[in-house]
């Protein structure tokens, strides 16, 4: 089991890039946290916006984020621990929060950003880039 993050699940779900990778650490299993609901609806209407995917497409990736394939987990049990870790390493809470929730569950994180994976790699998380 591993966590991943918005990042990776919009790579995923968009199929950019690299998506296959994703596929195949999923397979494992993954967890997310719930902001990453609102990180990868966020994603999906810039691209509408800037003509790189379709509205039908864009709700189509939301309803299967939304069908529980991916256990989501409640983000306030994080948040605390994310702030510090935001404050003191100079990163978004939106991307601590996920280091967190690895630490915290001592599993793997997936994520496409470097500048988390070098802060949650830092800190003892294992971490695969894609």
């Amino acid at each position: 089991m591993r966590v991943i993050d918005s990042s990776a699940l919009i790579k995923y779900f968009a199929r950019e890039i690299g998506w296959e990778r994703v596929r195949e650490l999923m397979m494992d299993g993954v967890i997310t946290i719930d902001l990453a609901i609102k990180e990868v609806a966020n994603a999906l209407w810039k691209k509408v916006i800037r003509g790189e995917t379709n509205y039908d497409t864009a709700l189509t990736i939301i309803k299967t984020l939304l069908e529980d394939t991916i256990p989501i987990i409640d983000q306030r049990e994080y948040l605390m621990k994310a702030l510090e870790l935001a404050v003191k390493h100079r990163i978004t809470i939106y991307d601590a929060i996920f280091i967190v929730l690895a630490l915290e569950k001592n599993m793997e994180l997936i994520t496409s950003d470097k500048a988390q994976a070098a802060v949650a790699e830092k800190i003892g998380v294992k971490v695969t880039l894609v």
